[in-house]
């Protein structure tokens, strides 16, 4: 394995860490951020990265149709998934956000919608060249979009 600096080993492992998180194999990881399979297989079992797999991060698009699902619910008459009073808290809090950090949130959830479609590509692609040039257009988009969103939440976290 090549030897990273200590910066660019911790970016490397929250990228398997979040790409195994959203169900992708270890193959298929290493193939993106181009770190042997192996190096992968170990981080995933010292990081526990199962267990982050299991107790997925909750994103705001998540939340929202929780909302919405259980608002459908009650209107049909069913039982809601969440209670009015928690829909409510949620709603409040999240409203509670700056205008920058709601849109930074929103950029983030269509950002891994973006690179999850984009990956199942690779994991979808017949032959090796179809193969090569999805994984070229995953690496391109993902080092841009880290770059912006990086930048972005700096500036946001500055703001305050």
């Amino acid at each position: 394995m090549a030897r990273f600096n200590k910066e660019t080993l911790e970016k490397k492992k929250r990228e398997a860490k979040d790409l195994y998180v959203k169900g992708f194999d270890i193959e298929t990881i290493s193939d993106i951020i181009t770190v042997s399979a192996n190096t992968i297989g170990k981080w995933a079992k010292s990081d526990n990265f199962e267990q982050a797999r299991n107790s997925k991060f909750i994103a705001m698009s998540e939340l929202r149709n929780v909302i919405l699902n259980s608002f459908i619910a009650m209107k049909n008459g069913e039982k809601p998934n969440i209670k009015p009073d928690d829909a409510a808290k949620f709603a409040a809090a999240f409203e509670k956000l700056s205008d920058k950090k709601k849109v930074l949130s929103h950029m983030h959830d269509n950002y891994n919608l973006l690179t999850d479609e984009l990956i199942n590509d690779v994991q979808s692609a017949k032959g090796q060249k179809n193969k090569e040039i999805a994984l070229t257009v995953v690496k391109k988009v993902r080092e841009k979009t880290d770059d912006i969103l990086t930048r972005i939440t700096t500036e946001t976290i500055n703001e305050n």
